[in-house]
Order: structure tokens, then sequence, then C-alpha cells
């Protein structure tokens, strides 16, 4: 009878295998810095050692593109859709200017994915595509069970009245002079920090909110120990303090007489502090080997910044589809499940959200079509095929496609990227076979994208105000 049963289990484990524990997602994503600052890419500025040390013992990707400013960054990110599919072409910083946010009746974001799937979800640090004082559920409609995060509007403990009344009188107008003046009073992300724990408003007085965040996430690891959880840990360092004040003393470098640069530098550096206590924690709790951290950067550095990378000074490029603009940092790490000293040459932030899916098993909705591709099978070891040949990006009404080496934008220009990365150098006119053959690859590439879907409602933002103000006197003078 003993023999029988053996049998039995042993014929249904073939046809039904059990299915290990599915790996913890923890995404963790640094604000505005580029690759020019990180040793793993070739930085000379001696910042990121512990994101270094999980680029050499995990899996780095060379070339990752994603929109140059954070608000369409993180919209391609959650939604795992380019800007011409969800409308969001333009930066809309629904913290500050309302108007409308990321509806979770349009889009499915895949943290809502893995709450269904049965993990403990929960997000800490910087939102900004909902206004979370006009939507207070939207977090929890999103997918997140537990969320600190940084509302980033305006402080209305300290703009009151009649001149709150001017400043959405001044948003209304779009008058970007008068509303920058206004949001130098935005709530605090770094000392004294507000934040909503779970919708519920909370000040720090005396403290320094990446502090704040690392607690946070640190109690979050303990409490789900036992149980697959997704983790999306958008740092709020290194952005500035406000739109126009691009540094903050750390905890650790509170000296004045310091250049911004310098203070900039400390800022990464505490960024990449915190990253390395947040893996030691993973080990300490005993989650390392199962749980795969994602570190990424979600555009490029201020364009009033400058690092030396591999023999070359490099200038923030914010704003900018250049590739200080907009190749940023993306890396993969876990002891047992990613293979150390892997190179993925290409991505795009649309390939995260049906790579998280496939890592860890979770079901894609027929109700949300991603456009990117999942690298699952490359990260662990699986294959050494990779799923791309070519990388997008946009921003307005630019689009720029790449290779492994050459670049082409919508409006004609052509580069090697990689022997001329600061796109000094036109090509398009060139006759050399090789760069005919690459530029008639990416232009069918852009030849065959869709149009760009409308907006959902009007997107407002500092560059937003200026474009449309700019198109505005430029008709008024035809």
């Amino acid at each position: 009878m003993k023999t029988w049963i053996a049998l039995v289990l042993l014929l249904f484990t073939a046809v039904c295998p059990v299915h290990a524990t599915p790996p913890n997602i923890v995404f963790i994503m640094l604000d505005n810095v580029g690759q020019e600052w990180f040793g793993c890419y070739g930085s000379e500025e001696g910042c990121t050692p512990q994101i270094d040390r999980l680029a050499a013992t995990g899996m780095r990707v060379e070339h990752c593109y994603t929109p140059s400013v954070c608000g369409p960054s993180r919209t391609v990110l959650l939604t795992g859709r380019y800007p011409h599919s969800t409308g969001f072409r333009l930066h809309h910083d629904a913290a500050l200017y309302s108007g409308g946010g990321l509806d979770p009746k349009r889009e499915i974001l895949f943290p809502r994915l893995f709450r269904e799937a049965g993990f403990a979800t929960c997000i800490a640090g910087k939102w900004q595509v909902n206004n979370l004082y006009d939507e207070p559920d939207v977090l929890t409609r999103h997918g997140f069970d537990e969320q600190l995060v940084w509302p980033g509007s305006l402080d209305t403990n300290k703009v009151k009245g009649a001149d709150l009344a001017k400043y959405w009188d001044a948003v209304k107008r779009e008058d970007a002079p008068e509303t920058t003046a206004y949001i130098q009073n935005i709530e605090s992300r770094y000392w004294d920090p507000v934040f909503l724990r779970n919708g519920k408003r909370e000040v720090h007085p005396g403290k320094f909110g990446p502090d704040i965040t690392q607690e946070f996430v640190f109690d979050f690891l303990k409490r789900h120990r036992d149980k697959p959880f997704m983790l999306y840990y958008p740092m709020v360092l290194t952005h500035g303090a406000t739109y126009t004040l691009p540094v903050v003393p750390t905890p650790d470098h509170q000296e004045t007489g310091l250049s911004h640069e310098q203070m900039f530098a400390n800022m990464l550096r505490y960024a990449d502090k915190q990253v390395g206590q947040f893996v030691d924690e993973l080990d300490k709790l005993g989650l390392r080997d199962n749980t795969i951290v994602f570190v990424a950067s979600d555009n490029g550095t201020e364009k009033s910044f400058h690092a030396r990378r591999n023999g070359r000074d490099v200038t923030g490029g914010l704003y900018s589809l250049t590739e200080a603009g907009s190749d940023v940092v993306l890396l993969a790490n876990s002891p047992k499940l990613v293979p150390a000293g892997r190179v993925l040459p290409l991505a795009d932030f649309t390939d995260l959200y049906p790579t998280f899916c496939e890592l860890a098993d979770v079901p894609l909705s027929p109700k949300h079509k991603v456009d990117g591709k999942s690298f699952a099978q490359f990260l662990l070891g699986k294959t050494d095929k990779t799923p791309r040949e070519w990388i997008l990006n946009e921003y307005d009404k630019d689009r720029v496609v790449r290779d492994t080496q050459f670049k082409l934008y919508s409006d004609g220009r052509f580069f090697d990227a990689n022997a001329d990365p600061a796109e000094q150098h036109n090509i398009a006119s060139s006759d050399a076979t090789d760069h005919r053959t690459a530029h008639e690859k990416l232009q069918r590439v852009l030849d065959s994208l869709p149009p760009d879907v409308e907006p959902p409602f009007l997107l407002r933002s500092q560059s937003g105000f200026k474009l449309r103000t700019a198109e505005r006197m430029k008709k008024l003078s035809q």
C-alpha cells in the first residue's frame, strides 16, 4: 500500500510540479541622477560603492531608456506602456497642479496584479503622478496595501487663504514664473518632512525624510518576511528640495561652504549608503536569497551638475532625450537567482512591468496591453538571447530609437551614440555603409510606431506651461 501511495505521489508531482516560492520583488529608484555618477557605469566620482557592488555581483543593463523627467518616466515604469500609448507625453506634476492623475480605471499598474496574486505590496517614497489629497484612496486602488509617501503638494500650512487662491489662479492661467515663486513652499521631503502614512498626514520635526522611509520599509520587511512581497521604493534622494533648490545637506554632511556639486555628491553617497543598509537588512532577515533587488534611476541629472565618466566631463541631461538625460541606471541582484556579471545590452522602462510579473509568476491582465518585453529569462541566466534589438524614448512630440550603437531622432538627427555620446556630430548625411544600414533599420522602427494617443487631460507642469505659452505667443505674432 505504501509503495502504491508513493507511486501516485510521484506521478502527481511529475504531472503537476510543485512550484518553488515565488521571489520577492524590490524596485529601488533614485531621483534625478544619471549614469555619469555611478561607478558601475564608469563614473570617477566615487559616490556609489554599495550600488557598484550589486552591479558587479548581479546583472547590469548597458543602455536603458526612459523619459527624461520624473512624471513620464514613472508612468512608463508603472504602466509598462510608452507615452504614445498612455498620452502622458509631457511631464504632469499632479501633486502640485492637480487637474487629473494616473487613473486606475484607465491603467492597470503592476502592483495591482501582485496584490491580486497574493503578494503583500508596499510603496515608500515619491509618487507624484496623482494628487493624493484630491484622490485619497488612489494608491490603494493602484494596488498598494501599505504606503508611506511624500505628497509633494503645496504646503497649505505655509500658503493659506488669499495666497492659496492666487496660486490656483496662477495655475489656471499657466503662469510659470508666478507658480515657480509659490512652489518654493512645497511640502518638505528632507528636513522636517511631510508624509502620508496609509492616507494619514504626518510631519516629522527634526527628522530627515529618507531616514523615515528607510525605517518604514525595514518594518514592512520584518512583518512580511514569511509571505511573498513586492516593494516599490522610489527614493526622494537625490532630487533637490524644490524646483529651484537642487541640493540639501544630509545627516552625514551638514558642514557649510560646500559647492552645490559637492552637496549633490553627498546626497548620492547617502542614497548609496541606504541601499547598502537595505541589502544588509534583507540578509539579517533571511530574505536575501529569495528576493530580487532592482536599482534604477528615473532620468538624468540636473543640467547644472557635471561628473567625470570614463575620462570625460558629462553635463547632466534632465529634460533631454540625449544619452545623459535618458540612458539611465538599471541593475538587478539576487545571490541565488541572478548569476553575477551578466550585462543586458538594451532595455527600456516598459520592460520592467512584464519582467517583474514573469519573475514572480504573476499573470498579466488581458485588459492591459503592455508595450515592454520581459528580460526575465536573461536575468535568471536561462538564456543568452536578448529580447530587444532597439529601445525607444519619447518626450512631447519627439521620439528617439537606438540600437547598441546608433540612435535616430524623429526629426532626422542621427548619431553614433557610443563614439559620440554628447551628440556633437550628426551623421544623417553620411554615406558609410554601416551608417546607412543602421539608419534604415531604425527608421523602419520609427515608421512602424502608432500615432500618439491624446492625453486624458491637460498635462500641467512647468514645462507644459512654458511650451503652451510659447505656442500662444507664436500664434499671436503671426
